[in-house]
């Protein structure tokens, strides 16, 4: 895996829930898999971390999880036979009350629809793929006027405009998908419907306040948080540009710029950031995606993306495991392409300068000695984070006995985590890292490395120290 630094985010679902599929997934580079709270229980998203820890310790490798709260979202309700279609011109009613849809109707997940439509009203359905218009409004029911027609699964988004500020950001779902990735041991919680730093700032409030918590993932796609992208940048863990979403609430020509200018915030703040929603969409029933994607892929890499994020290509398709080879070689080949990253040079005067200046110098000098790698033995992962977000030309080496932090690592741009013994301050610290880089086959004897870590003291996380080491 060293060869691609960009990172894979894999969503599991029914084609992909299996343990043979699950390995192939990790075998093929699956760096991070996303468990869906919209869909499955405890018991099956728990079932899924334990088959990718497995899959992972079989591999050598360290693979995160990461579990995604349901959030506001509208949705659909259930369908027969898991899909039906709409035609363009038929009838189509959204009822207030639970039932079991058809080509006829369909429940939603919100039960107030009805008083925030009137006749006029757009209704977009599956993503934006289906589009409806509100013809008369009755008791809870809203009759519709299908526009556009398709294909429409179970439980899937529906948008419409004008209600955002009409719905709580944080449902009693979340609270109750919370509990089950803190049961699950998930590294990183996503959260849906974001729109400014208190929406992030209020699920923090619920996550343990002792021993490791799992870090936050803000999705963008509002049109409301793009008016406050700074500071959930800096209120969140990583940032993902959920393209679906955002290409219904906002002028469709504009996602491709708010892509770029979402992955630049990310990366002069020093967050990651994950681009999301129809990357290989076409691999769901194709085993050659087309050449438009394989362009989106590589320009998200030229943009300075953290991580890819596939959906329904690995939840339902067809191709899981080779919808990640393909992604993983196209992300390696854009990687080879010269590009001028966004550096976080303000935060050279940040509140925390130090580790930051460190952080910088250590990838000035990866970059100037030619080493072979960085090593960062590391607590908490602050330190693995600050190196990456300069983005050094070689592997960066997160060195922990904890697994909780390591995982966490698994976002992070060109950052491979590997586990050691119990830290002990200082030299013996060091030298154990650079022995599990040889093992791992990162650096040879006689070759460079630098080594960025904390002196021994109470600031866990913070970085000071820089080494330049010759491999024994």
């Amino acid at each position: 895996m060293v060869d691609r630094r960009t990172k894979i985010v894999a969503t599991l679902g029914p084609a992909s829930d299996s343990a043979e599929v699950i390995d192939g997934l990790v075998a093929a580079g699956v760096d991070v898999v996303r468990c869906n709270a919209a869909h499955g229980t405890v018991v099956t998203h728990g079932r899924a971390a334990e088959l990718t820890r497995a899959a992972a310790a079989r591999h050598g490798r360290i693979v995160g999880i990461l579990v995604d709260l349901p959030g506001p979202k509208l949705r659909t309700g259930p369908v027969e036979d898991d899909v039906v279609y709409l035609d363009a011109g038929q009838t189509f009613t959204l009822v207030g009350h639970d039932i079991e849809g058809d080509e006829l109707h369909v429940s939603t997940t919100i039960d107030s629809l009805a008083d925030m439509v009137e006749p006029g009203t757009t209704v977009f359905l599956a993503d934006g793929e289906i589009v409806l218009r509100a013809e008369a409004v009755r008791d809870r029911d809203v009759i519709c006027t299908v526009l556009r027609g398709g294909a429409l699964r179970s439980r899937k988004g529906m948008y419409v405009p004008g209600v955002e500020h009409r719905v709580a950001a944080f449902t009693d779902a979340d609270a109750m998908a919370i509990d089950m990735a803190l049961e699950i041991k998930a590294d990183f919680i996503g959260l849906s419907f974001v729109r400014n730093a208190e929406d992030v700032e209020r699920v923090r409030e619920r996550l343990p306040k002792r021993g490791p918590s799992p870090s936050l993932v803000a999705k963008i796609e509002t049109g409301a948080s793009l008016d406050h992208l700074d500071e959930i940048a800096r209120a969140a863990d990583a940032l993902m540009v959920a393209r679906g979403d955002l290409g219904i609430q906002v002028d469709i020509a504009r996602v491709p710029l708010i892509q770029k200018d979402l992955i630049g915030i990310a990366n002069r703040s020093g967050t990651p950031v994950i681009t999301a929603t129809q990357v290989l969409t076409s691999m769901t029933r194709s085993p050659i995606p087309t050449r438009a994607e394989v362009t989106d892929v590589a320009n998200a890499v030229l943009d300075g993306t953290d991580a890819l994020m596939l959906s329904e290509e690995t939840a339902v398709g067809s191709y899981p495991v080779l919808t990640v080879q393909t992604m993983a070689h196209i992300a390696a080949t854009a990687e080879e392409w010269p590009r001028q990253h966004a550096m976080p040079q303000e935060l050279l005067a940040a509140d925390d300068s130090v580790s930051w200046a460190v952080a910088h110098a250590t990838a000035e000098a990866a970059t100037d000695l030619d080493v072979a790698a960085i090593l960062c033995p590391t607590r908490t992962g602050a330190t693995p984070r600050r190196v990456a977000a300069f983005r050094p030309r070689v592997p960066v080496i997160a060195c922990s006995d904890r697994e909780d932090t390591l995982a966490r690592c698994t976002l992070l741009h060109g950052v491979y985590p590997v586990s050691i013994p119990f830290l002990e301050p200082g030299d013996v610290e060091i030298e154990r890292c650079i022995d599990a880089a040889k093992a791992g086959g990162f650096v040879q004897r006689d070759e460079f490395v630098v080594v960025a870590s904390a002196n021994p003291g109470p600031r866990a996380g913070s970085t000071d120290a820089l080494r330049v080491i010759r491999v024994k």
